[in-house]
């Protein structure tokens, strides 16, 4: 009888034992699993930040060119074919300053 409580505190023991290392390889485990997801979040982060800095830069770029278009305001036409008038082969470009030009 002492031989079999002997085994059972030593078996006791080794359950305590595994119990304690499983605690702590649950603990490394979710220590790992947090770790790899803020470094999921920072890698996030940064691809956000370079999308925007390049969000920025078009922005920047489109400002930049209606800028230079409201400056030069250059002539732009529209072909306008009347059939009474419109020779084959011979279109009709009508200004937008309402010139009629034939070329």
């Amino acid at each position: 009888m002492w031989r079999e409580l002997a085994d059972l505190r030593k078996k006791k023991a080794e359950l305590e034992l595994q119990y304690i290392l499983l605690r702590r390889r649950r603990k490394i485990f979710v220590k790992g699993r947090i770790l790899e997801e803020k470094l999921a979040i920072q890698e996030l982060e940064r691809n956000l930040k370079a999308k925007h800095d390049v969000v920025e830069q078009l922005e920047s770029r489109i400002r930049e060119l209606e800028r230079k278009l409201g400056q030069s305001q250059t002539e732009t036409y529209v072909i306008n074919p009347k059939p009474e008038e419109a020779e084959p082969g011979t279109p009709k470009y009508l200004f937008r300053n309402g010139n009629d030009v034939r070329s």
